[in-house]
């Protein structure tokens, strides 16, 4: 049963048995069906004819009957007084004459009433108490029914049809003319041989009585009350050990009826035959095609069973124990671990090199300035290399709390990997090369290298990489550049300020390209420090999720803006509310919001305005407090960690940090930490460094402190101590006692 072959050939026989069988079981049944129908139709038929050729017959007879009646000898004699024994004569000869034509007339008598004569056909002139048919010469004495229909008669011992034909059918007459119908020759003649035990042709009258057929009186009442009963021409008739289909036809001259009777088993038994031939021959094809379906299973798949024993030598396997699973099976879990092996094997070399790409990309941008590896790797082993200027993009996915709840965690990982992706695949169809970053949060960084310093193609470029990844992702995205800048410059200094100039779609609405030009002209018109709105505390409020403190620090700030002249009050709400919602960002509050030109045109009177703003400040309050499920608190921890994961370097890091990014309050960011890891956030951090830095211990030829500052330790003492705290191992002990145990 492990065979694979064999396991085919099993399945494809089964499938075949259940398909044939029903096939053939329909269409015997069909056949049966139609066959029956057929006899039964053909009887039928027959027994229609038989009723015809009867009364053809019997209306011959009785032709014959009256043309002797229209012989001249005869009537002589009928009227004859005198008693002439010329007449009598003549009348003999013509009987006999007559008789002779007619085989089926076994005898006729000439019966004249009034002379108390008989002309015998064969005892001669007979006078009537010397004539040997009493019976019959009492019928005729007396006018009865049976004038002109035949009626079964016995004569010398024997059964016959009798036919009486009166001179004057409808009042009793002088003169008769009878003749006995041979009954034997007359069945036989519309019978045929009917001795069969399986088929039987009988003819009744109105009575029940037999006229022609085989005697049988069982069969006969049975065929009769059958008949009365059911009124149709088709029934059946059961017997203690027979059961007959029966099929009628009337004979209307004589009011008989014609039974046509088959014994069931006649009916059926060739009927039966083709079925079990059909049987043996559908057996005999199964197995034949069977042993086909077993000889091209063999040989087509028995190389599989050699494939599966092999893979068995080959692998192993934590269930190679078991002998119960199939060869496909074996194949099966030997190529996954195969695939699993070589795609851990493709995983291993590809993450290790995306690790240091990463490693060395967010040493530069968080330190603001390559150190010398980071410098000689990105020169030698990145896109960048070779390139004269540089420019930065950030990439900011719009409404970024909404897009959270659409999609999990490996989802939004997945996703930010595509932007990526699709992002540096637009920028090279250029003349530019492009490094792309994950900062975690809601934004990506692309480190864009060219030899010269334009930017209206690479401004075409962003835009066609913003069309692409809303057609083919369905994400929304605001990308800002910077100007052209070298190697030497301050990147972290570059990075922050492009940042907060994606800020800038609050206020243009739907532009999604921003250069720092947009920004200049932005700043140009900004209030001077003692004119500005404060927006400091109203933000801390609204962090710390206290929505009726940050609705009355809104009105107070609000009181100074009625006393502005229209032009300057305006003005200053542009910036105010700017300051104000730039840092919720990520907020699906204010997915919907075009721009903040757009609202103050919308809102008439100032009033309007602050009741709106009031509403979305309420909002945001209750945001960063607000619950959340199991799942979604697992995921936001996930990503905190994936967050601190990639600002390790970073000396600034800090839970405030962390709580702006995600925008949550810090106590709400401390909370959440706690409840899902068991630990606080600051020793995670702190916990992830020194991990860091142990692995760089062992693994890189950089000094102590070169690796410190790699892992964003601000003091060599607090480094010292912590490092000291976690392994109870100063760090050039660690890399001693590792380096001998990696050898």
């Amino acid at each position: 049963m492990q065979k694979t072959y064999f396991r085919t050939f099993l399945l494809l026989t089964t499938v075949l048995i259940c398909s044939i069988l029903p096939f053939v079981y329909l269409l015997s049944a069909e056949f049966s069906k139609y066959t029956m129908l057929e006899v039964r139709s053909n009887s039928q038929n027959e027994v229609n004819n038989l009723a015809s050729k009867t009364e053809m017959i019997l209306g011959k007879l009785k032709a014959y009957g009256l043309s002797m009646y229209a012989d001249q000898s005869i009537q002589n004699w009928f009227f004859d007084a005198s008693n002439d024994p010329l007449i009598d004569h003549a009348a003999l000869v013509a009987q006999s004459n007559f008789m002779s034509t007619e085989p089926l007339i076994q005898r006729s008598y000439l019966i004249n009433l009034k002379h108390g004569l008989v002309v015998d056909s064969k005892a001669g002139i007979v006078r009537f108490e010397s004539f040997a048919d009493q019976s019959m010469l009492k019928r005729v004495k007396s006018f009865h029914r049976e004038y002109l229909h035949f009626f079964n008669h016995s004569a010398d011992g024997s059964d016959c049809l009798a036919l009486i034909l009166p001179a004057t059918p409808e009042k009793p007459s002088d003169f008769y003319l009878v003749l006995l119908v041979d009954k034997p020759l007359l069945s036989k003649l519309l019978l045929g041989q009917t001795t069969s035990t399986e088929q039987d042709i009988r003819i009744l009258d109105e009575d029940g009585q037999l006229l022609l057929g085989s005697s049988d009186p069982a069969l006969s009442e049975q065929l009769y009350q059958a008949g009365r009963e059911q009124q149709r021409s088709v029934f059946q008739v059961r017997l203690p050990h027979q059961r007959w289909f029966v099929n009628t036809a009337k004979l209307s001259t004589e009011n008989w009826t014609v039974y046509y009777s088959n014994e069931y088993h006649t009916l059926t038994r060739h009927i039966s035959s083709f079925q079990h031939k059909l049987i043996t021959y559908t057996l005999l094809l199964l197995g034949i095609v069977s042993a086909l379906f077993f000889w091209s299973s063999r040989r087509s798949l028995r190389s599989i069973t050699f494939l599966s024993e092999k893979l068995k030598g080959k692998v192993g396997f934590a269930n190679s124990a078991s002998d119960a699973i199939p060869d496909i099976q074996w194949i099966n879990d030997g190529i996954d671990l195969l695939l699993n092996n070589v795609e851990q094997l493709h995983t291993s070399m590809r993450n290790q090199s995306e690790l240091v790409r990463t490693e060395f990309l967010a040493q530069w941008m968080l330190h603001g300035t390559p150190g010398t590896k980071s410098y000689e790797y990105i020169r030698s082993q990145t896109k960048l290399a070779s390139c004269d200027v540089l420019f930065l993009a950030v990439l900011r996915i719009e409404t970024y709390t909404a897009f959270c709840e659409r999609y999990d965690f490996p989802s939004r990982k997945l996703i930010k990997y595509a932007i990526r992706n699709i992002s540096e695949e637009v920028i090279g169809t250029g003349s530019y090369a492009a490094e792309g970053l994950d900062m975690g949060g809601d934004h990506l960084i692309l480190v864009i290298g060219s030899h010269e310093s334009g930017e209206l193609q690479l401004r075409r470029l962003l835009e066609e990489s913003h069309h692409q990844v809303a057609r083919i992702l369905n994400v929304e995205t605001t990308v800002a550049v910077s100007n052209a800048f070298d190697f030497g410059t301050n990147i972290r200094n570059v990075y922050d300020h492009i940042y907060e100039l994606t800020m800038l779609r609050f206020l243009k609405g739907e532009k999604q390209i921003f250069l720092e030009s947009d920004y200049e002209e932005f700043m140009a018109g900004y209030p001077s420090a003692s004119e500005a709105l404060e927006t400091t505390e109203i933000i801390k409020a609204i962090r710390r999720g206290r929505p009726e403190t940050a609705v009355h620090l809104l009105r107070e700030q609000m009181k100074h803006v009625h006393e502005l002249p229209y032009r300057d009050y305006k003005l200053n709400l542009t910036y105010f509310t700017y300051d104000l919602l730039k840092n919720f960002n990520k907020s699906s509050v204010l997915h919907e919001m075009s721009s903040i030109h757009q609202l103050l045109e919308r809102y008439g009177t100032l009033s309007e305005f602050q009741a709106w703003l009031e509403g979305i400040v309420t909002t945001l309050a209750s945001e960063t407090e607000a619950p959340k499920s199991p799942n979604r608190k697992e995921e936001i921890v996930l990503e905190i960690k994936e967050y601190v994961d990639s600002h390790l370097q970073d000396a600034q890091l800090s839970i405030e940090q962390v709580a702006d990014n995600f925008s949550f309050s810090v106590s709400y960011i401390r909370q959440l930490f706690k409840e899902i890891m068991n630990m606080s956030l600051s020793e995670y951090i702190l916990q992830e460094r020194i991990e860091r830095v142990k692995e760089k211990l062992v693994s890189s030829q950089l000094s102590v402190l070169e690796i410190a500052d790699q892992c964003g330790f601000l003091s060599k003492g607090h480094f010292f101590s912590a490092f000291k705290k976690f392994t109870n191992l100063t760090p050039k002990q660690y890399r001693e006692n590792h380096r001998d145990f990696s050898r």
